[in-house]
């Protein structure tokens, strides 16, 4: 893949005039190799928009620096993430791939020496035990001239050859990668490949991709993002306004002083945001979540990953407009109990019209949600005299002259068709 001619950093300020700032920016290190010689892994990283993480003197990933939080930065690691200590070199693992790059190297010869490689489509009528018995033959299996003998004659042979090929060129091209690397950190040699700095522009509405590629890896990752923001942003006398924010990044990278007016976030990762939102959907990684000002202040919260037992004390103290819960871990084994507590405190809290509280029920026994849910409805006409059941629901005044309707509803997700519902209707005379 190549993203194109290079630009300076100084030929970008003014490509980034002309560019729509409501498109999508990645930044990420670009690997060129000599022709011939990317391995797979640097190509698939390249097809990504290039490397995440800053790379060190000898070429090999900089976990330490990468991983800074800086001014202006937004920290969505897990606390898990944020003490985890990477290993740079399994020089263990090293020294097994230079012992296994003879023997593969040995066999892509091999196949090479039946002749030329022919690159067919797979026929429906070949037996694909037989393929892959064959692929195994070449890739994993001695050789011998009776067995290629005898494989030869079958008409699965050429295909399965070409894919064996085709897995052991690109086996043995990322383990020379990788020992190059070593190579070059521990005798001083130059490392294998070229390093950039490559802008990609995703125009979401169109799946259309454009790459830049900066002129070198004079800078750091975090660096180059203070730039493109910089250059973008610049100059600019009020925040600027986000209607949805959507990132699955570790750290939000944001240059110092940059004011941003978000109203939606979908965040895949520990929330650390200081922006009013009218909407947020969030991974819970620990309870202490909760407390956090600007996700109680959240008006749509949608919470996801929640595996805490102790769920109710958390969910009634949320002040929300509206909460859906999905993906709960133990939303099946929830206690009937617990869910009376709960819409009990829903008929006298002074919820809103409108307020609504829904809870994925994580049930794969049809008879095990409906004997949940006819228990819950069981409950409610013992426990409200005044209240209204049906089939899938039931309605309660509250003391706030306003209905609690409660209710077991379709959802979006087929594992896991049903949600319990909460909302608050007027009061119906």
């Amino acid at each position: 893949m190549n993203p194109g001619p290079p630009l300076s950093y100084e030929s970008l300020k003014t490509v980034l005039q002309y560019m729509d700032p409501n498109l999508r920016y990645t930044v990420g290190i670009y690997k060129k190799y000599p022709a011939g010689m990317s391995p797979p892994l640097a190509e698939k990283e390249n097809g990504y928009g290039g490397l995440a993480t800053d790379l060190d003197q000898h070429g090999y990933e900089d976990w330490q620096t990468s991983f800074e939080v800086r001014p202006g930065d937004v920290d969505l690691r897990s606390s898990y993430k944020r003490s985890r200590v990477y290993e740079q070199i399994n020089e263990v693992e090293t020294k097994e791939k230079e012992e296994e790059l003879p023997d593969l190297q040995e066999r892509l010869d091999y196949v090479e020496s039946l002749g030329p490689i022919i690159n067919s489509n797979l026929d429906e009528s070949y037996s694909r035990r037989m393929f892959r018995e064959i692929t195994s033959y070449f890739v994993i299996d001695d050789f011998s001239e009776e067995l290629s003998g005898h494989y030869s004659t079958q008409p699965e042979f050429e295909h399965a050859r070409a894919q064996a090929y085709e897995e052991l060129k690109d086996e043995v091209l990322n383990t020379k990668a990788i020992l190059q690397q070593w190579y070059a950190r521990r005798d001083g040699l130059p490392v294998p490949f070229e390093s950039y700095i490559m802008l990609t522009i995703s125009n979401h509405e169109t799946k259309e991709n454009k790459k830049i590629e900066f002129v070198n890896y004079e800078r750091k990752l975090h660096k180059s993002l203070n730039y493109l923001m910089h250059r973008i942003f610049e100059n600019r006398r009020h925040p600027v306004a986000v209607k949805l924010l959507i990132t699955n990044a570790e750290i939000l990278r944001l240059t110092p002083g940059l004011r941003m007016q978000i109203e939606e976030m979908d965040i895949e990762k520990q929330i650390d945001s200081s922006y009013p939102l009218k909407w947020l959907k969030v991974n819970v990684y620990h309870p202490s979540i909760f407390q956090h000002a600007k996700l109680r202040s959240a008006k749509h919260l949608v919470v996801l990953g929640m595996d805490h037992n102790d769920w109710l004390p958390i969910y009634l103290n949320l002040e929300n407009h509206k909460v859906h819960v999905m993906d709960h871990q133990v939303v099946g084994l929830m206690p009937v109990d617990d869910i009376m507590v709960f819409i009990r405190h829903w008929t006298s809290c002074g919820k809103e019209l409108g307020a609504s509280f829904s809870y994925r029920l994580n049930v794969y026994n049809k008879r095990e949600r409906l004997d949940f849910h006819e228990e819950i409805l069981k409950r409610i006409k013992k426990q409200f005299k005044n209240s209204i059941s049906e089939h899938r629901y039931a309605k309660i005044p509250t003391v706030h002259e306003t209905t609690l309707k409660v209710s077991l509803e379709l959802s979006d997700r087929e594992n896991f068709p049903w949600d319990i519902v909460l909302q608050i209707l007027p009061l119906e005379q």
